[in-house]
């Protein structure tokens, strides 16, 4: 199939299963990863793939491509931005795949940036290998590279929506992430602490303050959303483990600051209160492990 040259950097649980979604229809993208690996196997409802992939390891094996695509955790950002700038031109369309609000601060790089909420439940089991639920969803805000990035993903497992309004859908994620990740690092428990009326109660509140903090910075979230999104998260308690917390508790970097910290910087931007995202995200930074 001609098309686009791809290159994904971070084939990783995400990055594997947009691989998966890219081969599927196609395409053969080249993939950046501190551990090459020769084959790409990624399993999702009602399919699967098992196929040979390029994989380059160093900056100076990457060539500039027509998209590029950031699926690394945002913890590693600065350890990938020489990968980003070698691989973008001006003309490039960069999508970064990646958890929070600030995704368009995040890589100083002349090219056309387009930020993406993932909704793609995916467990990385061994490098270039991944099993991946449903739903399988990047939300983008509607514009001139929007029409790009749906086509190369079009006809695969990996649903690509348009929004006009993609600061309340990051919003919304981040009320979620915030909060449940915020809980979940600071116990090192997975869903299951939500069966405990306590840590509902909190989760609310902690909602409630970045509900009231998205609002200033232009997000549509209806008031009763973080009750709506309370009465979610205790019907669906149960033993999944997210991200944030597996990286906590195996020792690594987290996502505190775009997870958490964005929120505090944002309510102190606008004067608006918020102790409990403050203390959440003070606790979550001086939890993180100590630089060698």
């Amino acid at each position: 199939m001609s098309g686009p040259s791809i290159t994904l950097i971070g084939p990783g649980a995400i990055g594997a299963a947009l691989a998966a979604g890219l081969v599927e229809t196609g395409h053969d993208p080249t993939l950046v990863t501190r551990t090459p690996f020769d084959r790409l196997r990624v399993e999702w409802p009602l399919g699967s793939i098992d196929v040979e992939v390029n994989c380059v390891a160093t900056v100076e094996a990457i060539e500039p491509a027509d998209v590029v695509i950031v699926a690394t955790k945002a913890t590693q950002n600065a350890a990938v931005l020489e990968h980003v700038r070698a691989a973008v031109r001006p003309d490039s369309v960069l999508l970064i795949a990646q958890n929070g609000v600030d995704h368009l601060d995040r890589f100083a790089v002349e090219s056309d940036i387009v930020p993406a909420i993932v909704m793609l439940p995916s467990e990385r089991t061994a490098p270039g290998q991944a099993q991946v639920g449903s739903p399988s969803r990047l939300v983008i805000p509607d514009g001139p590279a929007a029409a790009t990035v749906q086509s190369i993903f079009e006809g695969s497992f990996i649903d690509v929506e348009l929004t006009a309004d993609w600061t309340s859908v990051a919003w919304l994620k981040l009320m979620m992430n915030a909060a449940v990740g915020g809980i979940g690092v600071l116990t090192g428990r997975g869903s299951d602490v939500f069966r405990d009326s306590d840590a509902l109660s909190l989760l609310e509140a902690l909602m409630e303050e970045v509900a009231t903090v998205g609002r200033a910075e232009g997000a549509v979230l209806p008031d009763e959303l973080p009750s709506q999104l309370r009465r979610y998260q205790e019907k669906n308690a149960g033993g999944h483990t997210t991200s944030i917390v597996v990286d906590r508790l195996a020792g690594q970097s987290t996502e505190w600051r775009e997870r958490n910290q964005v929120v505090v910087d944002a309510a102190s931007r606008h004067g608006i209160d918020v102790p409990l995202n403050t203390t959440v995200a003070t606790l979550m930074r001086l939890g993180e492990p100590r630089p060698a």
